[in-house]
Parts: structure tokens; sequence; C-alpha cells
């Protein structure tokens, strides 16, 4: 099976993920990549020369409408993996009519899809890299972590802590300082990172901490291309970082659990104060940390990587004879 991808356009952690997936050796799918820029002419000339199978592309929020085009009139299955569902499903639904098969980080994503009367809709979430997120041995000398964008409900909660606990938190993402109240005695309780840091530098941070704050992106936020109004209910990508560094996390309860529902509603959170209730009863119980991030590492080893996925691929579509 030859599969020609598209490498990213996006930047930041979308870098790595195409450079996961080509460092992917598999010996049923022959990986291809080519830079997003490339024009119609080399595309249409690169199709002919190597003969692909598929044609493979993440989409975010940008519509290469030019080239999809271009590839349905060369009758190359073509296989959209929307990875930034539900928040830019609006950019996701004008690509549909391109697409033989459809794969989407989100349930509910899935399910709007379906609804629709597309048939081939697969839920397919990102991926992680065990030999970047691992356990590696050294103090946990933070307690609270926050990696990620000040959306409203992270500030939110970010906020809710600051004012009622003395932990201390460090806060990784832009502008983060920009939207909370601190008071002069909390100062020294917060650290802020502001420039965007590489995974594994990440993971260094992932194990530094007692706990790391994991409430997922709202559908709602205003900035996002959701006229569907489609809730986000599966786990992001950190998900599968943290549980492979070894972290113990807590994130929010309306996302559906993912590998064990018993262990995973230990660390989920209805609201602020069930949160901070939550930090307070797992901050200085390290032995209880331990058990429950070995387990949930132990369920998700060996099963999250980007050739899990790619073989997960591969079997939708020969199952379904794309």
């Amino acid at each position: 099976m030859k599969v020609l991808y598209f490498q990213s356009v996006y930047k930041g952690i979308y870098s790595y993920f195409d450079l996961w997936l080509k460092e992917v050796v598999s010996e049923q799918i022959d990986l291809i990549s080519i830079p997003i820029s490339t024009n119609q002419t080399m595309l249409k000339n690169l199709i002919l020369t190597i003969k692909p199978t598929y044609i493979f592309m993440m989409i975010g929020n940008s519509k290469p409408i030019h080239l999809l085009k271009l590839i349905n009139e060369m009758k190359i299955p073509l296989i959209l993996w929307f990875t930034e569902d539900p928040f830019y499903i609006d950019v996701s639904y004008d690509l549909l009519p391109y697409a033989d098969c459809i794969l989407s980080i989100d349930q509910s994503s899935c399910e709007f899809y379906s609804k629709l009367g597309n048939k081939q809709i697969h839920y397919l979430p990102l991926a992680t890299n065990e030999n970047i997120f691992k356990p590696i041995n050294r103090n946990k000398d933070i307690d609270l972590l926050l990696i990620g964008y000040p959306y409203p409900s992270r500030i939110k909660l970010v906020q809710a802590i600051i004012d009622s606990t003395n932990y201390s938190i460090v806060l990784i993402g832009k502008n983060w300082r920009k939207y909370l109240n601190i008071s002069i005695q909390n100062k020294k309780n917060i650290r802020f990172v502001t420039n965007w840091i590489p995974p594994n530098i990440v993971n260094y941070w992932y194990n530094r901490a007692k706990i790391i704050l994991n409430p997922h992106r709202e559908s709602t936020f205003l900035l996002n291309k959701n006229r569907f109004n489609v809730t986000n209910r599966s786990v992001n990508n950190r998900f599968f970082d943290i549980a492979l560094s070894g972290g113990f996390q807590l994130i929010n309860d309306k996302i559906d659990p993912f590998v064990d529902e018993e262990i995973e509603s230990l660390f989920r959170y209805s609201d602020e104060e069930n949160c901070i209730h939550l930090i307070h009863k797992f901050t200085n119980d390290s032995s209880y940390r331990d058990k429950i991030t070995t387990e949930i590492r132990s369920k998700m080893i060996g099963k999250n990587t980007f050739s899990d996925r790619l073989k997960t691929l591969k079997n939708i579509l020969e199952q379904n004879s794309i």
C-alpha cells in the first residue's frame, strides 16, 4: 500500500506529528511525504510517477481545495484526517465532499458527519511518541502544571485555584499573565513560561508536577469555527502524552472515558470547586497518584503511537474496501 502524505501546513506540534509519521517503519504501508506547498503541476506529475494507492492529509483550519479538486480529478482515493474537530468543524464540513474516507479526532463530530449521510466516517484520535513521553527519575517539585492556551474555562479554573489555595503552579503558554488577577501574596506561587516548548521539554515538565491540569478546550470559544455547535467529547492529545509520561492528570468530566471508565472517573472533575477538592485530595498522596498513573499507563502503552494509528487506518481501508 503506497500512501502519499501531505505534510501539515501548521507549525508547533504539527511539525512533530509530520516527523513522527515519517519515522514509522511499516512493511505494509509505504508513506511518502510531500510538502503542502506542492503546486498542482508538480502534484499531478508526482501522482503519475509514483501511482499512490491513497492520498492522506491532515486538516485543521485550512482548505487546500485546489489540491483536493485535482486529487479527485485523478481519481485517487482521498483520506482526510480532521485534527481540529469540532473547533474548526466549519472547515471540515466544506471539505467533506472531496473525501473518500473521513477520520476525526472527536466522536461527536463523527456522529455529526454520519447524520449528514456520509458513510466512511471513523474515529481516529491523534497519537503520542513513547520515545519522548516517558517517566524520568526526578523529584516532583511543582504542585500544579497547566500547558496550553488560556481559553475562558481554563482561566476560570486557574483563577479559582490561585484565589483559594497556596499551591505552586506553572502555566505554560502565551498570554496567561494577561487574563489572571494575581494578588501580591500569590505572585510567589505562580510561574509563567510564555515561549513554545518542544515535546521533550514538555515531558520534562510533566515529570516535575504532582498534578497536571488538563481542562479540555471548550467548543463554544468565540474564535472557533463551529456554527453547528458540535460539542467535543473525546480526549485531547495531551491526555496520551501525560499518561505515557507517567503524569497524574485531572480532566473535566464532560469528556468520554478512553480506556477505563472506572479508573478515569478517579481523576475527573465536574467544576472548579470539585477540581480544587481533588487537588487537595491528591497533592500529598503520592502513592495513590502513582497507583492510578501506573494503571492507566499500562493500559495505553504500545497502543497509541502513530504506528498504531496507521495500522488502524490500514484496517479501516481494507475492511471497507476503500
